[in-house]
């Protein structure tokens, strides 16, 4: 009696060819769905869950588990033609898409700010540069260093995707407006990630986007337009 063990053989071979990206999809996953299954209530508990989910765990999945360096997962400079440029443009678009959306009465009713950073400017600025930094690099760390880096080499630009769909799945709830923003700018960041080898650059972008959209809608507040 001969037993075929070739379909065994293949899975076996394709799990030992694979091991990196199949230990990067499961640990992105898994800090995916705790982050969706246990929603945060308050701002300082979102803050370190997502420094926790996005930033820690990656780390030591890639330092004790992957035994690889930081910078194969964009913790460095890498292109910086390509990275200055289209982060750059990136930016600028995203910009201008934010201050055509606040100016719209029909859209900035779907636009969200913390309470805390519209009434006092030593807030608004320690909101900004202690706790937007840090979830914008932890945020930039999972999606385009630890998934979108981490899977570059076998699935090329499909990774680009894979890491935008895992972002914007946090914002499943969130009206279309801000899926849509999440989503675009996610695959933009990608890019430019992929282009320049680097998180450092999408990272800056993202976190002036954000800070654009703030204190557009700051203003508009002050004036009492919203």
């Amino acid at each position: 009696m001969k037993i075929n063990l070739s379909g065994q053989s293949n899975k076996d071979s394709f799990i030992r060819n694979n091991q990196k990206e199949i230990a990067i999809g499961f640990c992105a996953l898994l800090a995916v769905l705790v982050r969706i299954i246990f929603p945060a209530q308050m701002n300082g508990e979102i803050f370190w869950i997502d420094i926790f989910l996005f930033f820690i765990f990656p780390w030591l999945v890639i330092r004790f588990l992957l035994k690889e360096k930081l910078n194969s997962f964009g913790i460095s400079l890498g292109d910086k033609t390509k990275g200055i440029v289209l982060s750059a443009i990136f930016t600028a678009v995203f910009v201008l898409i934010n201050y055509l959306i606040v100016r719209n009465p029909n859209l900035r009713g779907q636009l969200q700010i913390s309470p805390g950073i519209v009434k006092s400017f030593w807030i608004f600025l320690w909101f900004q540069l202690v706790i937007s930094l840090s979830a914008h690099f932890s945020s930039e760390f999972l999606f385009r260093g630890f998934i979108g880096l981490g899977m570059k080499n076998k699935l090329g630009g499909y990774a680009i995707v894979i890491q935008a769909i895992a972002q914007t799945i946090l914002y499943a709830r969130s009206p279309w407006l801000i899926i849509l923003l999440i989503g675009s700018s996610s695959l933009f960041a990608g890019v430019i990630s992929q282009k320049s080898r680097s998180i450092i650059y999408p990272f800056v972008s993202m976190w002036l986007i954000s800070l654009s959209l703030d204190i557009m809608i700051i203003r508009y507040i002050h004036q009492g337009i919203i």
